[in-house]
């Protein structure tokens, strides 16, 4: 890790200095950018993904499986600055970087697909293809999902199962996502003090964008059981697992996400739970509970506009009463997850296409709940496709649990994941035509979690051999 860590600063670091040079020579590149600032750390990015790509190193996995989740930081340092929406050359620029290594990659090594994973593709590019092409906001997200859909996510289905091969390929998954999700906490935490400097009506709007969790805390979801296992796995798990799920637990507690207290907080604990002992367990919820219970005190000593964000989020639950149900009235979402249900209506069987609630709904990109989303956009079609692949995949993980006792974790995390974005906000490819951030890191972490899972039931075919 302390390799990795190092190879991947030092090139982040050069970037940024490549960047800067390029800058002080041509000047007009400012027009780009609001500040120097922003338009060095921008271009400095680019520079970063064509080298960590198209430079030998052991550490290629990391960078790979690392440009998504960077992407959005990128995206939102950005700002309107640069133009937004699914048709942004701009923020799309990494992907394409990505899908151009790849693609080299795999004109070099041979795959091992199976029939059911070549079928898998071929369905996935045709059915993402159809409802693409039937979208009424085609011209908003077109190139983006273009790109995402159809080039960027078989490419990392593709690229991995190339990878999977190698004997210490969960090794390896291991440590890179375990560093991404350190970044991800640690730059969630850097957008949580930066969105709290704003009051008022603003403070809602820029909690709501760039600290809530609709979006990055199922991102958190998916990695953790790649961090725990990797802190697991190391001689230092008596230190590096408390830290991980200290950082987890104040990533969950600081997301001011409603959502996200209620649902991955017991995910956290029942996954501390499979990889240690009671004792442990019990020790880590108390001090949970005292931590919870003065942590709106804590952060109003640390930074009083973190205290007020708090108890903007959460003020409205101090009443008795279901929490879920409040959850659903205070935010709307009951009225906008019918106006999608009637959407569907309208098109039963193949939905409005991609992209189209955004265009056809309230005004916003998704109906805060993945089944309603699909409903209205993809149809019965849609539906039976995307969960028939849910069901394939968790029949996977259940595979997988066989090995060792931690791999519990895998069906476990699947099972949140789910819960997660059908009932706080759907999480899955983002093509908005308008918003900020562009992304498909959600498919990219489910095709980690399969093969991850694909040579942990293979191995447990082995042993019983």
């Amino acid at each position: 890790m302390v390799r990795l860590i190092v190879a991947a600063s030092s090139m982040a670091m050069l970037s940024v200095g490549m960047a800067w040079a390029a800058i002080l020579l041509f000047d007009s590149l400012l027009i780009f950018g609001e500040s120097t600032l922003q338009t060095v750390f921008v271009f400095g990015f680019y520079i970063y993904c064509a080298l960590s790509l198209f430079f030998p190193s052991e550490h290629k996995l990391f960078y790979v499986l690392s440009i998504p989740v960077l992407s959005q930081f990128l995206h939102l340092f950005q700002k309107y600055d640069f133009p937004a929406g699914a048709n942004s050359l701009w923020r799309l620029l990494p992907f394409l970087l990505a899908d151009l290594y790849m693609f080299s990659t795999l004109i070099r090594y041979k795959t091992n697909l199976t029939g059911i994973e070549k079928g898998l593709i071929a369905s996935w590019v045709v059915f993402n293809f159809l409802f693409i092409a039937i979208s009424p906001n085609i011209s908003g997200i077109i190139t983006g999902a273009f790109v995402l859909l159809l080039v960027t996510i078989p490419s990392y289905f593709l690229y991995l199962n190339m990878l999977c091969r190698h004997p210490s390929f969960p090794e390896l998954l291991e440590r890179s996502l375990c560093l991404t999700f350190i970044l991800l906490a640690l730059g969630t935490f850097g957008l949580v003090f930066f969105g709290a400097q704003y009051r008022g009506a603003s403070n809602l709007l820029v909690t709501r964008n760039i600290s809530d969790t609709n979006v990055t805390m199922a991102y958190f979801i998916l990695l953790w059981p790649f961090t725990i296992h990797y802190a697991m796995r190391t001689g230092y798990s008596w230190l590096l697992l408390p830290l991980f799920i200290l950082l987890f637990a104040l990533v969950v507690i600081l997301s001011f996400s409603r959502g996200a207290v209620l649902i991955v907080l017991p995910y956290l604990l029942v996954s501390i739970r499979i990889v240690s002992k009671w004792k442990h367990l019990l020790w880590l919820m108390a001090l949970g509970i005292l931590l919870v219970a003065g942590f709106d005190r804590l952060m109003y000593l640390i930074n009083p506009d973190l205290a007020y964000s708090w108890q903007l989020r959460f003020a409205d639950f101090q009443t008795v009463g279901p929490v879920l149900q409040k959850i659903q009235e205070v935010s709307g979402r009951v009225e906008i997850r019918r106006l999608a249900y009637q959407l569907f209506l309208d098109s039963p069987l193949f939905g409005h296409g991609t992209g189209s609630f955004e265009l056809l709904g309230p005004g916003y990109r998704e109906a805060h709940s993945m089944f309603f989303t699909i409903l209205a956009e993809q149809g019965l079609v849609g539906i039976l496709y995307l969960y028939g692949l849910f069901a394939a995949l968790g029949c996977q993980l259940l595979k997988a649990t066989a090995p060792r006792r931690s791999y519990r974790i895998l069906p476990i995390t699947l099972g949140c994941y789910l819960l997660f974005v059908h009932s706080v906000g759907y999480v899955f490819v983002i093509i908005p035509a308008r918003s900020l951030t562009i992304n498909c890191i959600a498919p990219v972490l489910l095709i980690c979690i399969y093969y991850y899972s694909k040579i942990a039931g293979n191995k447990s075919i082995t042993d019983r051999g």
